[in-house]
C-alpha cells in the first residue's frame, strides 16, 4: 500500500514516467509497463548491484550493520533530540518529507510522528530493519534505492533529511547536490557530516588513531569486526566516557574536556553500534565548515543553523 501525498511523487526508476498502483497491488506500474515490486514491508525500486567504485562494500556493510543491530531503543530518542534541535517539528505538520538514507528507520520513527507522510530510503537491505522498526505507521513508505537515483519527481518533498549517510559516499557533494533536486521550494533540508577539527589536539589524534585502524578493520569480515567492535567499544566507555561524565558532573574541566560527550548518561550498547559503524564503513569523508558552505550556496539555500558536535548538523532551506 502506497501512503497518500507519496504516490504522485514517485516516479519509474527505468524510465523516469509517473506510476500508479499495480493492478497486483504488490507495488507500482509506469505507462509503459515496468513494474517494481512492494513486499517484505518495502518498495524495491533498486538497480542491480553495481561495482563502480565503494558503492557494492557501502551497501554490504551497513546492510549487514542495520539487520544486526536493528533494535528499537530507549536512547534513539535522545540522540534524535540532538540530531533535530535546531528544526521547529510542529512546521513540518501535515507535510511530505524524505530520510535519505535511513538505515534502521531509527530517526524515520522520530520524524514520522511530525510529519503527514514520509519515504524512508535506503540502497541496502537495511530496508527489511527499517520496514520491520516503521510497519505500524501507514504513512511511512520505505523504499530501496541509491539515494543518486532515487525514484522521484524534481522538488518533490517539502523536508528532506540526510544523517551521516553523505559522508559515505565517493563524491558526497555530487550526492547532495542530486538530494537538493528533490526538495521543494520552501522546502527544509537537515544534513549531518563528519567534521574534523581544524587544529591539533586530542580529538584530531584521536582520528588520526581511528583512521589508522580503519585501514584493517575495513578488510575484516563483519561478523568478526562486530565481535571486535565491543571490547574496542568498552574500553572506550570506561576510560573515556564515564571519566568525562564524572568530570562534567563534579566540574572536574580536565575531566569534562574529554570527547565522546554524546555518549555520557547512555548505555554502552550505544557506542559498540558506532564503533562498528566508524571501523566498516569502506569510505569516510571529514569536513571544516569553509568546505561546507559551497555546497549550500551553490545549491541556492539559505542555512538557518550549522554547529559542529563532533559533525556538522546543518539546517537550510530553498527560499
Amino acid at each position: 500500500m502506497i501512503p497518500s501525498g507519496i504516490l504522485e511523487r514517485l516516479r519509474c526508476p527505468e524510465c523516469g514516467r509517473p506510476v500508479e498502483t499495480a493492478d497486483t497491488g504488490d507495488g507500482i506500474t509506469c505507462p509503459v509497463g515496468h513494474h517494481h515490486r512492494q513486499s517484505n514491508g518495502y518498495l524495491d525500486c533498486s538497480s542491480p548491484a553495481t561495482s563502480e567504485g565503494s558503492t557494492e562494500r557501502t551497501f554490504a556493510s551497513f546492510g549487514f550493520e542495520w539487520n544486526h543491530f536493528d533494535d528499537v531503543r530507549d536512547e534513539d530518542e535522545e540522540f534524535a533530540e540532538v540530531y533535530f534541535r535546531d528544526l521547529d517539528l510542529d512546521d513540518l505538520e501535515g507535510k511530505v518529507g524524505l530520510d535519505a538514507g535511513c538505515g534502521k528507520g531509527r530517526y524515520s520513527r522520530f520524524l514520522a510522528r511530525h510529519l503527514g507522510a514520509l519515504v524512508a530510503l535506503d540502497g541496502s537491505s537495511a530496508v527489511e530493519a527499517a520496514a520491520r522498526n516503521l510497519s505500524g505507521n501507514p504513512a511511512v513508505l520505505v523504499v530501496k534505492s541509491d539515494l543518486r537515483a532515487a525514484p522521484f519527481a524534481p522538488e518533490s518533498f517539502d523536508f528532506i533529511a540526510s544523517l551521516g549517510v553523505l559522508h559515505h559516499l565517493d563524491d558526497p557533494r555530487a550526492g547532495f547536490e542530486g538530494l537538493m533536486g528533490y526538495l521543494a521550494p520552501g522546502g527544509q533540508v537537515l544534513v549531518y557530516l563528519y567534521s574534523r577539527p581544524s587544529s591539533p589536539g586530542l580529538r584530531a589524534l584521536a582520528l588520526r588513531v581511528a583512521a589508522a585502524l580503519r585501514t584493517v578493520t575495513v578488510r575484516l569480515p563483519h561478523r568478526v569486526l562486530k565481535a571486535f567492535s565491543a571490547p574496542i567499544a568498552i574500553g572506550l566507555y570506561l576510560g573515556v566516557v564515564l571519566p568525562g561524565q564524572y568530570g562534567e558532573r563534579w566540574r572536574v574541566d580536565s575531566l569534562a574536556g574529554l570527547p565522546m560527550a554524546a555518549y555520557r548518561g547512555k548505555p554502552a550498547r550505544s557506542l559498540v553500534l558506532d564503533t562498528f559503524d566508524r571501523l566498516s564503513a569502506p569510505v569516510e569523508h571529514r569536513y571544516v565548515w569553509t568546505e561546507l558552505a559551497p555546497w549550500f550556496d551553490e545549491a541556492g539555500l539559505v542555512v538557518d543553523a550549522a554547529r559542529d558536535e563532533t559533525g556538522w548538523f546543518v539546517l537550510a532551506h530553498r527560499p
